[in-house]
């Protein structure tokens, strides 16, 4: 059984945005599945991929935000920019040894995704609508 599990309460009611949002959880169902396999020589590099796809995705999602002139636009922006930053320290600390475990990795991450969704995104799904 998948760790997060996407379901359509997380839909913020745009085909593209949702698919990214359902990438996001396949990743962090991906981390999980490693770290429970005991692979985790293979986990920098997933968390390597969840940087490079979350940046891919604040873009576009930003740029749209902007576009259909979202009055938070530059607050979900920082938002997205925290999280970043937030997650390079936790990638920075696992490489280092550091005392961030695994599974608090992967709890920040599926805690963040979720709540950011629910709470945040569904802020902007009116301004979607067509």
């Amino acid at each position: 059984m998948a760790f997060l599990s996407w379901h359509e309460r997380f839909s913020v009611g745009h085909a593209e945005l949702d698919q990214q949002h359902v990438r996001l959880f396949e990743l962090v169902n991906h981390f999980d599945d490693v770290i429970r396999m005991g692979m985790h020589e293979e986990l920098p590099r997933i968390v390597d991929d969840l940087i490079d796809l979350s940046e891919a995705h604040f873009r576009f999602e930003e740029g749209l935000l902007q576009g259909i002139g979202f009055p938070q636009a530059v607050d979900h922006r920082k938002m997205h920019d925290e999280l970043l930053d937030q997650v390079r320290k936790m990638r920075s600390n696992m490489a280092a040894g550091g005392h961030v475990t695994h599974k608090a990795v992967v709890r920040f991450l599926a805690d963040w995704l979720t709540n950011h969704i629910l709470r945040e995104d569904r802020d902007y799904k009116p301004y979607l609508a067509p």
